[in-house]
Parts: C-alpha cells; structure tokens; sequence
C-alpha cells in the first residue's frame, strides 16, 4: 500500500512538472520577459502554479522512498522550500527577484536528493539518478562559463547558452519522478 501511494503521487509530480516545464519554455519564448516589452501571456503564472503541485505532490515521495534521514530531511525541506516560496510569488506577497533564488536553490536541492535516493533503485531511475548527479555539476558549470562570458564580452545570449544543460536538468527531474511512479517493481 505504501509504495503504491508513493508510485501515484511520483506519478503527478513527473506529469505535473513536465506540463510546468513546457509552460515555462513557451513563456520565455512567447513572453520574452528579458526584452525593453515583454509581453503579457498567462504561461508564467500557469507554470507557477504547477510549480506548486509538482512539489506538494513530491514531499509525500520523499517522505516515503528516502531510506536515509539525512536525504529525507534535505528532499522534504527543499519540497516544502518550494511549495512556499511559489505560494507567496502567485500570492502576490513575494516578488520574482527575490523568490527565484530560493526557489532555484531548493529546486537543486530536490535533484541532489532525487539523485542519491534514486541510485539503489536501478533501472531506468538509477539512469536518471545519474544524469542528475553528472549533469548538476556540469550545468553550474557552463553556466557560471556563459555568465563570465556574457560579462566580459557583452555577448548578452552566452549566459543563455550556458543554461542550457542546466534547463534540461529542468525536464530531467519530472522524468525521474514519473519513471519513478511507472516502474513495476518497488
């Protein structure tokens, strides 16, 4: 019974956050929010929203497929971290400027976590697990690369092109969670 309710609610969580991702790249490529006139559309706040979903529906994976204390608390924490802070951005009662690093930190936070537990699991997970593992890392790396890059030449897209991993990392984890949920044997 226990891990069945943990399949369901991985399940959301990876289908949830995959619409939530897609959202999120169609508002930056309709609403072009860096540009002088961004223009309005309703894909940031949608994503937002999800945001939320994905991460409630997450705290009960973790809370019962983390075998460790240590992972439970650091994947609990950065769940509810997020739940919080994008609670209080779609509120109103906290702006993007300074909601976006605390939720961007507990969002890593979530993937260190999905990555270790996911190790022991094998299979396809395991997979995952991995690439979050090597790919964090990885995208901090291109992207503090493309920032410095984007400082010092004023090539203003570098920081983008150094994101890049790290926005497929972004689609990585809702995967994990719904390979997770899918696969038969506990």
């Amino acid at each position: 019974m226990r891990y069945a309710v943990m399949r369901w609610f991985a399940i959301v969580s990876g289908v949830v956050g995959l619409v939530a991702d897609v959202l999120l790249v169609l508002f930056y490529v309709v609403a072009q929010p860096w540009t002088d006139t961004p223009r309005d559309t309703w894909l940031g706040f949608a994503n937002d929203c999800l945001v939320i979903v994905q991460y409630a529906a997450l705290i009960p994976v973790v809370l019962l497929l983390s075998s460790r204390r240590v992972w439970t608390v650091v994947g609990t924490v950065a769940a509810v971290t997020v739940v919080v802070f994008q609670l209080l951005l779609v509120t109103g009662a906290l702006p993007f400027e300074t909601q976006v690093g605390f939720v961007s930190a507990a969002s890593i936070a979530s993937m260190i976590w999905a990555g270790f537990v996911g190790l022991p699991l094998g299979g396809r997970v395991r997979t995952l697990s991995r690439v979050l593992l090597i790919g964090l890392p990885v995208a901090l790396a291109a992207f503090l690369l493309g920032t410095l890059v984007t400082m010092v030449t004023d090539v203003s897209w570098a920081w983008v092109a150094g994101g890049a991993v790290g926005a497929a990392l972004w689609f990585v984890f809702p995967a994990w969670a719904l390979v997770l949920g899918v696969r038969s044997a506990p």
